[in-house]
């Protein structure tokens, strides 16, 4: 299991992800080309490193909270997910499904809210 933390935006907004990385300190921004039809092309900024998700990520972002009520709130969750991974709650069945049960719940749009 690997711990992955992303923020994607349009196209357009690459000068900022680029920003997000330059501030953070890891990670690495990349091109993400969208096949759908009824979706713009993208960037991604990546952090895949479980030591910079823990080390880096997880401390920048409580010391600094999303503003979007639905990202925050995946963040947490991610929180969540990282915390049970350092455990070692993922090399049991009974922890990779609380984990799963989790992941469910990331990045769900709030109705009315950003």
């Amino acid at each position: 299991m690997q711990l992955q933390f992303l923020i994607k935006m349009q196209e357009r907004d690459r000068e900022l992800l680029e920003k997000v990385k330059n501030t953070i300190g890891c990670g690495a921004v990349y091109f993400q080309k969208e096949q759908r039809a009824n979706h713009c092309q993208c960037y991604r900024y990546t952090v895949n490193s479980h030591r910079d998700a823990l080390n880096t990520i997880i401390p920048f972002f409580k010391k600094h909270p999303l503003q979007s009520v639905s990202k925050r709130a995946s963040f947490e969750i991610f929180c969540q997910v990282a915390t049970l991974i350092e455990k070692g709650a993922h090399r049991t069945p009974k922890g990779l499904e609380h984990i799963r049960a989790l992941k469910i719940h990331m990045n769900q749009k709030t109705i009315g809210l950003a």
